[in-house]
Protein backbone atom coordinates (compact mmCIF):
# COMPACT_ATOMS: atom_id res chain seq x y z
CA UNK A 1 0.00 0.00 0.00
CA UNK A 2 1.40 3.23 -0.79
CA UNK A 3 0.11 6.39 0.73
CA UNK A 4 1.16 9.96 -0.54
CA UNK A 5 3.40 12.19 0.91
CA UNK A 6 -0.10 14.38 0.98
CA UNK A 7 -2.20 12.04 2.60
CA UNK A 8 0.68 11.04 5.09
CA UNK A 9 0.74 15.19 5.95
CA UNK A 10 -2.90 15.21 6.06
CA UNK A 11 -3.34 12.14 8.39
CA UNK A 12 -0.46 13.52 10.48
CA UNK A 13 -1.43 17.28 11.03
CA UNK A 14 -5.51 15.68 11.46
CA UNK A 15 -4.28 13.03 13.95
CA UNK A 16 -2.11 15.96 16.04
CA UNK A 17 -4.83 18.17 16.15
CA UNK A 18 -7.65 15.28 17.57
CA UNK A 19 -4.68 14.46 19.95
CA UNK A 20 -4.37 17.97 21.23
CA UNK A 21 -8.38 18.16 21.43
CA UNK A 22 -8.72 14.97 23.08
CA UNK A 23 -5.51 15.19 25.44
CA UNK A 24 -5.62 18.91 25.96
CA UNK A 25 -1.55 18.44 24.75
CA UNK A 26 -0.19 21.91 23.88
CA UNK A 27 3.38 21.79 22.69
CA UNK A 28 5.49 25.28 24.08
CA UNK A 29 5.20 27.76 22.00
CA UNK A 30 7.77 27.32 18.70
CA UNK A 31 8.78 24.03 19.71
CA UNK A 32 8.16 22.63 16.28
CA UNK A 33 10.38 19.47 15.15
CA UNK A 34 13.47 20.38 16.86
CA UNK A 35 15.32 17.07 16.73
CA UNK A 36 18.05 18.49 19.41
CA UNK A 37 15.34 19.64 21.70
CA UNK A 38 13.08 16.52 21.15
CA UNK A 39 16.30 14.34 21.69
CA UNK A 40 17.42 16.50 25.06
CA UNK A 41 13.82 15.97 26.42
CA UNK A 42 13.35 11.79 25.49
CA UNK A 43 17.24 11.56 27.02
CA UNK A 44 16.52 13.59 30.41
CA UNK A 45 12.99 12.38 30.38
CA UNK A 46 14.47 8.84 30.82
CA UNK A 47 17.18 9.93 33.11
CA UNK A 48 14.71 11.61 35.67
CA UNK A 49 12.81 8.62 35.40
CA UNK A 50 15.61 5.94 36.02
CA UNK A 51 17.19 8.11 38.47
CA UNK A 52 14.74 10.38 40.07
CA UNK A 53 16.39 13.54 39.17
CA UNK A 54 14.79 16.93 37.99
CA UNK A 55 16.62 17.68 34.78
CA UNK A 56 14.55 20.11 32.34
CA UNK A 57 12.25 19.02 30.36
CA UNK A 58 9.91 20.85 28.04
CA UNK A 59 6.16 20.83 30.10
CA UNK A 60 4.74 18.86 27.13
CA UNK A 61 7.41 15.94 27.92
CA UNK A 62 6.77 16.14 31.65
CA UNK A 63 4.43 13.19 31.75
CA UNK A 64 5.32 11.11 28.98
CA UNK A 65 8.40 12.44 26.38
CA UNK A 66 7.66 13.16 23.26
CA UNK A 67 8.92 10.15 20.84
CA UNK A 68 9.71 12.60 17.48
CA UNK A 69 13.07 11.33 17.20
CA UNK A 70 12.03 7.58 17.60
CA UNK A 71 9.57 8.13 15.25
CA UNK A 72 11.83 9.90 12.17
CA UNK A 73 14.17 7.14 13.20
CA UNK A 74 11.81 4.48 12.74
CA UNK A 75 9.94 5.63 10.07
CA UNK A 76 13.00 6.33 7.75
CA UNK A 77 14.64 3.09 8.58
CA UNK A 78 10.46 1.61 7.08
CA UNK A 79 10.05 3.84 4.46
CA UNK A 80 14.26 2.68 3.23
CA UNK A 81 13.71 -1.20 3.31
CA UNK A 82 10.11 -0.88 1.55
CA UNK A 83 11.90 1.05 -1.61
CA UNK A 84 14.89 -1.13 -1.42
CA UNK A 85 17.48 2.19 -0.74
CA UNK A 86 18.41 0.89 2.98
CA UNK A 87 22.92 0.36 2.90
CA UNK A 88 25.35 0.51 5.72
CA UNK A 89 27.56 3.13 4.40
CA UNK A 90 31.01 3.37 6.00
CA UNK A 91 32.20 7.04 6.13
CA UNK A 92 36.16 8.31 5.91
CA UNK A 93 36.00 8.44 9.83
CA UNK A 94 33.25 7.87 12.11
CA UNK A 95 34.49 8.90 15.19
CA UNK A 96 34.87 12.68 13.52
CA UNK A 97 31.29 12.51 11.83
CA UNK A 98 30.05 11.20 15.98
CA UNK A 99 31.62 14.35 17.56
CA UNK A 100 30.61 16.77 14.69
CA UNK A 101 27.01 15.61 15.58
CA UNK A 102 27.43 15.90 18.28
CA UNK A 103 28.46 19.94 18.29
CA UNK A 104 25.87 20.58 16.32
CA UNK A 105 23.19 19.44 18.93
CA UNK A 106 25.32 21.19 21.70
CA UNK A 107 25.67 24.53 19.93
CA UNK A 108 21.31 24.17 18.64
CA UNK A 109 21.00 23.94 22.51
CA UNK A 110 22.98 26.49 23.25
CA UNK A 111 21.97 29.18 20.72
CA UNK A 112 17.87 27.75 20.98
CA UNK A 113 17.30 25.86 18.56
CA UNK A 114 17.53 24.24 15.48
CA UNK A 115 16.97 26.04 11.96
CA UNK A 116 12.89 25.28 11.93
CA UNK A 117 13.08 26.18 15.92
CA UNK A 118 14.47 29.14 14.75
CA UNK A 119 12.65 30.28 12.15
CA UNK A 120 9.15 29.35 13.97
CA UNK A 121 10.79 31.77 16.40
CA UNK A 122 11.47 34.68 13.60
CA UNK A 123 8.15 34.41 12.80
CA UNK A 124 6.61 35.02 16.89
CA UNK A 125 9.01 38.49 15.93
CA UNK A 126 11.79 36.95 17.83
CA UNK A 127 14.77 39.28 17.61
CA UNK A 128 17.27 36.98 18.81
CA UNK A 129 16.13 34.10 16.65
CA UNK A 130 16.41 36.36 13.59
CA UNK A 131 19.41 37.53 14.01
CA UNK A 132 20.73 33.11 15.23
CA UNK A 133 18.97 32.72 12.05
CA UNK A 134 20.99 34.84 9.93
CA UNK A 135 24.25 34.04 11.87
CA UNK A 136 23.64 30.18 10.74
CA UNK A 137 22.84 31.22 7.35
CA UNK A 138 26.74 32.99 7.80
CA UNK A 139 28.23 29.94 9.28
CA UNK A 140 26.95 27.76 6.54
CA UNK A 141 27.73 29.75 3.36
CA UNK A 142 31.52 30.42 5.52
CA UNK A 143 31.90 26.76 6.26
CA UNK A 144 30.89 26.14 2.76
CA UNK A 145 33.19 28.40 1.19
CA UNK A 146 36.11 27.03 2.99
CA UNK A 147 34.82 23.24 2.29
CA UNK A 148 35.16 23.57 -1.62
CA UNK A 149 38.38 26.09 -1.20
CA UNK A 150 40.25 23.67 0.37
CA UNK A 151 37.98 20.52 -1.70
CA UNK A 152 38.57 22.00 -5.63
Amino acid sequence: MRISPLVAGLIGGFSAALLQAFFKVSPPPAYGICIACHTRDLVNWIVNAISGSTLFVAPVSKVFPVLTVVGIFVGAFIAANVHKEFKIKQTHNPIVGFVLGVLVVIFALLMGGCPLRETIRTAYGDVIALISLIAMFAGVIVASEVYLKRNA
